[in-house]
């Protein structure tokens, strides 16, 4: 059974501090995908080469915090309802995470690999990094459906008040980040490619870890498949709180562009 952990008893600042640790550290580590594969990048690739992935980075960095700020509009809605003991209410919280965050990666998937050139024109890309500031934006953009997964089930774990879980599966994703970074950056020559496709499996065995474990584990509480069809009303609870985060993030990070130098 999947562990919960209150955080309406005990004293506000420890467990304040027990729950967004973790939170912080998770994010940190998320982040931490692109200084990996511009660390080996610029080991054993070229100049362009770096500032494909520089680019590339910024890119994703941007669509992973548009997608945590949405995440934890999940977490709100499910930590209310465990909050109040609404089982019902924390079930359909669950089923209604899982269902909106797929239809994000229905629509946010193409959408971004159709943009790919877009963005690196956008970005003012130096043409000799052009090519493959592509093919790095293209390849993780392709495994976005991973960096959904993986927050949605973050959030979920979030919801039920554990915010340490999520952590190992991306300290997990780290580790096989940067040893695949080498692998096929240092030991292929793959480039921006290799950095990329690093990180898409990398991704891929961090949501695939958490699911596995949280439908090991199961609830304290029953999810019925009747639960996956989205509820409209915790739906727009979800995007009431995560959207305004979303677009912050997404805010930041644009200006953040804007006020590099050309």
């Amino acid at each position: 059974m999947t562990q919960e952990f209150s955080l309406t008893e005990g004293k506000i600042s420890t467990t304040l501090l027990r729950f967004a640790v973790p939170f912080l550290l998770a994010s940190f580590l998320q982040a931490l995908y692109g200084a990996a594969d511009l660390y080996v990048v610029g080991r054993f690739d070229t100049a362009a080469g770096v500032s494909a992935v520089a680019i590339g980075s910024q890119v994703m960095q941007t669509i992973t915090g548009i997608i945590l700020g949405i995440s934890t509009g999940g977490t709100v809605l499910l930590g209310r309802c465990i909050g109040e003991g609404n089982p019902r209410g924390a079930a359909k919280a669950v089923g209604t995470i899982a269902s909106s965050f797929l239809l994000l990666a229905v629509i946010l998937t193409p959408l971004m690999l159709f943009l790919t050139e877009s963005i690196v024109t956008a970005m003012e890309t130096p043409q000799e990094a052009a090519e493959a500031a592509k093919t790095y934006i293209f390849t993780c953009s392709a495994g976005i459906p991973f960096i959904i997964g993986y927050n949605a089930v973050s959030g979920i774990f979030r919801g039920l008040g554990d915010s340490k879980t999520p952590v190992y599966f991306i300290l997990i994703a780290c580790i096989v980040n940067i040893g695949v970074d080498f692998l096929l950056v240092g030991g292929f020559g793959m480039g921006a490619e290799g950095a990329a496709i690093a990180t898409v499996a990398a991704q891929a065995i961090s949501f695939l870890a958490a699911l596995i474990y949280i439908r090991k584990k199961g609830f304290s509480f029953p999810v019925y498949k009747k639960d996956f069809i989205p509820d409209p009303e915790s739906a727009l609870r979800i995007w009431k709180v995560g959207l305004p985060l979303a677009l912050q993030d997404a805010l930041v990070n644009i200006f953040f562009w804007l006020s590099q130098p050309l």
